[in-house]
């Protein structure tokens, strides 16, 4: 019997980590067992899993003041950590400083913990620990190694780019020697981690969104229609892209904007103040994620636009180019690796109304296929098909 342990902040419980809801089902095709192990409270909303999948919550910090001291000390981790202490020169900054506590108080209440120790102690060399983020509870490959098969996933901002710490991730070359797999959500990741850990074992293996049928036929009755989709607030830029199409004159055009934030009735007041008539602007608020899908098949688009001043690898893109909607989008992150030439335009990464008054221009008069490109690259069932079997056969 082989079994996958799923190492996640939350998953099942609430709403995050989203993309487990789909990729679970067919992590639980390939293995006999899969042992999900959130290490944060489950209170609530949990979601449905396959039959073959057991919850084992491991709430480490849910007492504050045991999770302190028990992190203090453990006789298991004070090599590992006296080592990077030094190595890395911890002491010479306060944002390493900081970090390196963290991963030490981890690591130790992990020790600490019985119910996770057993479950670790029955672990076999045919089993498979997959850590979903490439900080936090990936540490405990440096315990396992040699153990037991690890691989874990690193997405983008909070857990690959080491510049969003100071150019500092504790025991990242520990964990760089310890994994089995280090998997990137595009070949970016891929190349930063490798010019860092070049002897590390790496692949990627993008995620992925199910097929959701095309979107509507173009009516053709000369109004140029725009989406976009994201929480309102300054990284995503929500009023730039409103400014663009206010001066976007020449066109007729009908705007509509899924979403809301801390900035939506301020955007609000922006476009009673400001709109000129050539435009109008649909603002249905924030919807579940199967409603926006729903919403896609149900009419047409002439373009998805994403302004965000950074990215890891963007969902909203990837789900709009299924629908067969070209893109517009800045060139942050990853973005570029969703937006070839075939999929829509790239802007740079601080655009000026011009830039993109310019570029709305060029896709309107341009070809895409971008839901071929989706197909090949970001379909959920191949990709996450080939993860599961990869993860199968180590």
């Amino acid at each position: 019997m082989k079994t996958l342990y799923l190492f996640t902040t939350q998953y099942p419980y609430s709403t995050p980590e989203s993309f487990l809801e789909e990729e679970i089902i067919y992590l639980s095709k390939k293995f006999d067992k899969v042992v999900i192990l959130p290490f944060r409270d489950g209170k609530a909303n949990m979601r449905m899993v396959p039959d073959n999948c057991e919850v084992v919550n491991i709430p480490l910090s849910s007492d504050r003041l045991k999770y302190n001291v028990c992190g203090v000390f453990h006789y298991k981790t004070a090599a590992v950590l006296t080592k990077e202490f030094f190595r890395s020169r911890v002491f010479m900054s306060g944002k390493r400083l900081k970090a390196w506590v963290s991963s030490a108080r981890f690591l130790n209440n992990c020790l600490f913990d019985k119910k996770l120790q057993t479950l670790l102690k029955n672990l076999t060399k045919d089993d498979v620990c997959y850590f979903y983020w490439g900080t936090g509870q990936c540490l405990l490959s440096i315990l396992l190694k040699g153990k037991v098969h690890l691989v874990s996933r690193f997405h983008g901002f909070w857990d690959l780019w080491e510049e969003s710490y100071g150019g500092f991730h504790s025991l990242r070359s520990d964990v760089a020697h310890s994994l089995d797999k280090a998997i990137f959500i595009a070949r970016k990741g891929e190349e930063y981690f490798k010019q860092r850990y070049p002897y590390a074992s790496t692949a990627v293996y993008p995620l992925g969104t199910k097929d959701h049928g095309v979107q509507l036929d173009n009516p053709n009755d000369g109004i140029v229609r725009v989406i976009s989709c994201s929480k309102i607030y300054p990284l995503k830029r929500v009023p730039l892209i409103f400014e663009a199409l206010n001066s976007l004159t020449d066109y007729k055009i009908e705007w509509t904007h899924i979403g809301d934030g801390p900035d939506f009735e301020r955007l609000k007041e922006l476009i009673k103040e400001e709109k000129k008539e050539h435009i109008s602007v649909i603002l249905p608020g924030r919807m579940p994620n199967n409603k926006v899908l729903d919403y896609y098949s149900k009419h047409h688009f002439d373009m998805f636009v994403n302004m965000s001043t950074t990215e890891g690898v963007p969902v909203a893109i990837m789900e709009a180019s299924s629908f067969g909607i070209p893109i517009l989008a800045t060139d942050v992150g990853s973005t570029s690796e969703e937006v070839p030439t075939e999929v829509g335009e790239l802007l740079p990464a601080n655009p000026t109304v011009t830039d993109i008054c310019n570029k709305i221009r060029k896709l309107l008069r341009s070809s895409y296929n971008p839901r071929a490109f989706w197909s090949i690259h970001y379909n959920a069932d191949k990709n996450y098909s080939d993860f599961a079997e990869m993860l199968y056969n180590l």
